[in-house]
């Protein structure tokens, strides 16, 4: 029963990850090299995305409003589901 809960947390994390990336691939005019890794707590994920240099600033927005919107829903979509998430920004 555990392994079971524990494959469908996974399903879902990787769903998100799936989203976020193709969000962020959006957002970033289809830019290549941008990927989503995830890391996973006791009740919080990590999520880690890798943007290119170039599109990161269409990434983060105007004073940070597009990564903070990003990081709502984020939190919303995790929220529904049980656990925290994080997004990093790798540098």
């Amino acid at each position: 029963m555990l392994a079971v809960v524990k494959t469908q947390e996974s399903e879902v994390r990787d769903r998100i990850a799936y989203l976020l990336e193709n969000v962020v691939k959006e957002m970033a005019s289809g830019a290549e090299g941008i990927e989503v890794k995830y890391a996973s707590g006791e009740r919080t994920t990590v999520y880690q995305i890798n943007v290119p240099q170039e599109h990161r600033g269409k990434l983060i927005g105007a004073q940070g409003k597009n990564i903070t919107s990003l990081r709502n829903i984020l939190a919303a979509m995790a929220g529904s589901h049980g656990f925290r998430a994080i997004i990093e920004l790798v540098v």
